[in-house]
């Protein structure tokens, strides 16, 4: 880690693709609610750009969080286009 908190070797710049920003942030909250047919329950809070509002997506179903977290990250690993 660096002394600001983003991992050694991660530029807090975007490179050459401005539509590409090298940072981004994907946080999962997940709690059970027991009186509920489906207990299990999950908020994912995500930006795209550390200046973006964040977008909340809520569910119950597990697998959902798990496509949806496949889905952000390969979206922040496709290769970059050229300008």
């Amino acid at each position: 880690m660096t002394q600001d908190g983003r991992p050694s070797g991660v530029s807090d710049e975007n490179g050459s693709d401005p539509a590409m920003p090298a940072m981004a942030a994907l946080v999962i909250r997940t709690w059970n609610e027991p009186d509920q047919a489906v207990p299990f329950r999950a908020r994912l809070t995500y930006s795209e750009a550390p200046d973006d509002d964040p977008s909340t997506i809520s569910t119950a179903d597990p697998d959902e969080v798990l496509r949806l977290v496949r889905q952000w990250l390969n979206a922040r690993s496709a290769p970059r286009r050229d300008p």
